[in-house]
């Protein structure tokens, strides 16, 4: 097997005090936490910028909508939406 290449980077100490608490109740290497929060972090933006991609074709495209009618949807699904949900009481709440 091949070995991985090697990036080196500068983070804040408290960043690698969590690294290290998370290696060490993970009981896993820096490195490997590392790189799979960095994959993670990756995938999320790469889908991110392709959503945003696409985004921007169809608003070329005029498949949008108007912000306001948007804007209408999405108060017309909250307010359903918190007919729906059960009240909570105000005890517990912070």
């Amino acid at each position: 097997m091949a070995a991985k290449p090697i990036l080196n980077i500068r983070i804040a100490p408290e960043t690698l005090q969590r690294l290290d608490a998370i290696a060490a109740a993970t009981r896993r290497s820096r490195s490997f936490i590392a790189n799979e929060a960095l994959e993670a972090w990756i995938s999320r933006e790469i889908e991110l910028i392709e959503d945003i991609r696409i985004g921007l074709e169809e608003a070329r495209a005029g498949k949008g909508i108007p912000h306001e009618e948007a804007m209408r949807r999405i108060d017309a699904a909250v307010e359903a939406a918190a007919k729906r949900a059960p009240r909570r009481s105000r005890a517990g709440r912070r």
